[in-house]
């Protein structure tokens, strides 16, 4: 059974992943992940904002190799993978995350892109549902 990577961080919408952030009143200013009011004294400052599902491609890079040791995975099962910053303009930030069904080569700079649930398997074969990027095709964009 697929369990959730962590509680409060994402809901799924369909086939988008919609990222649980906050915003302070006073500033503006938003985080992801959200901040846990119950941690400051100022809490009636911090309220819960639900991210645009869409962004642009800041920058990625791509892991090519196993990490170096205390990797734990065995490392004849390494497949490379994907990595970026995406720029959620509507929100003011920046969020980074694995991006999924890309071809690296095809990738650019400003590329549009969207939040998608994306899951996640465990050595020991535990599943997690997880935010990651994906490129948007045109069908799939909500702006013009």
């Amino acid at each position: 059974m697929t369990q959730m990577i962590a509680e409060g961080l994402f809901r799924v919408e369909g086939d988008r992943a919609v990222l649980l952030a906050s915003r302070r009143r006073g500033s503006g200013v938003v985080r992801f992940p959200a901040e846990r009011p119950e941690l400051f004294d100022d809490a009636c400052d911090i309220e819960p904002v639900e991210l645009s599902t869409e962004g642009t491609l800041f920058t990625f890079t791509t892991q090519e190799f196993p990490p170096p040791d205390p990797y734990k995975g065995k490392r004849e099962d390494f497949r490379p993978y994907i990595t970026g910053y995406i720029e959620l303009p509507d929100d003011g930030i920046l969020v980074e995350g694995l991006i999924v069904t890309a071809d690296p080569g095809r990738l650019t700079i400003g590329q549009k892109m969207i939040v998608t649930p994306s899951v996640f398997e465990t050595m020991d074969g535990q599943s997690f549902l997880t935010y990651a990027f994906t490129p948007v095709a045109e069908s799939q964009s909500t702006t013009s």
